[in-house]
């Protein structure tokens, strides 16, 4: 008996030996795993601020030649025809879910009408538009919607003086103090409340593993990761707030 009694124990602690190194190589696994997720979004992300820098010296070269800038300007407006029953014909939204255009960072919008064309951002109306315009379109569409002012629009002020302290924790690094956007990243301010609040969701859903793989809008490792932590409610102050700041910059 007392030898069965030591075998046990013996195939006991053996067992337990084996489930705890299966645990360890799970861990290990798991932390391989994240650290070449982390090291992927780290790669997307550089190869993104890259293309935007490319994309934004192309935007310069142009708006430095007043010629050149109002002749790309005339021909956005022609172009833009095509965007205005969603995005109205100065870029000043006709819809709560679609996004304003007006007086956004050319660079940016540049950028996403290539994400657009090339099937990174999803929507079946944009993606055919995109891939229909030439580079010149997108540049000339780039630089007429950041020529045009933006309307204000209304907003809870009691939200908004809740998401001014969330704003300033976690956008302000991109988007800056006002909302206008540095070194072609998105201008926010006086954006549409509800397109706003989709789009933090879309991000917050991404960054949670929550949204079908095959119906990922959108993806940006940054965004994500500060979306991760927020509320529906701090989504929909942060939103209102974003819709505010167009009074500061005008």
């Amino acid at each position: 008996m007392r030898a069965l009694a030591v075998l046990g124990t013996g195939l006991l602690l053996f067992f337990n030996g084996a489930m705890a190194t299966a645990e360890t190589q799970d861990d290990r696994l798991r932390q391989m795993l994240d650290m070449q997720v982390k090291q992927e979004d780290v790669e997307r992300e550089e190869a993104m601020l890259a293309e935007r820098a490319r994309l934004l010296q192309i935007i310069k070269t142009v708006e430095k030649d007043a010629e050149k800038r109002a002749q790309a300007i005339a021909e956005g407006a022609d172009r833009s025809l095509l965007c205005s029953n969603c995005h109205g014909i100065d870029g000043n939204s006709l819809q709560a879910d679609t996004p304003n255009l007006a007086s956004q960072q050319p660079a940016y919008t540049l950028e996403q009408l290539q994400l657009f064309a090339s099937g990174q951002r999803k929507n079946f109306v944009m993606q055919a538009l995109a891939a229909n315009f030439s580079n010149e379109d997108k540049i000339n569409l780039s630089i007429y919607y950041a020529s045009m002012p933006l309307q204000p629009l209304d907003f809870d002020s009691e939200l908004a003086a809740q998401g001014k302290p969330i704003y300033d924790a976690v956008c302000f690094a991109c988007h800056g103090t006002q909302g206008m956007g540095e070194a072609g990243f998105a201008h926010i301010a006086g954006q549409r409340q509800q397109y706003t609040i989709n789009a933090l969701q879309r991000y917050r859903a991404n960054a949670l593993g929550q949204s079908d793989p095959e119906d990922v809008a959108r993806t940006n490792p940054r965004m994500e990761q500060v979306t991760r932590k927020l509320s529906d409610d701090d989504i929909k102050a942060v939103a209102n707030y974003v819709t505010s700041l167009v009074h500061v910059a005008q």
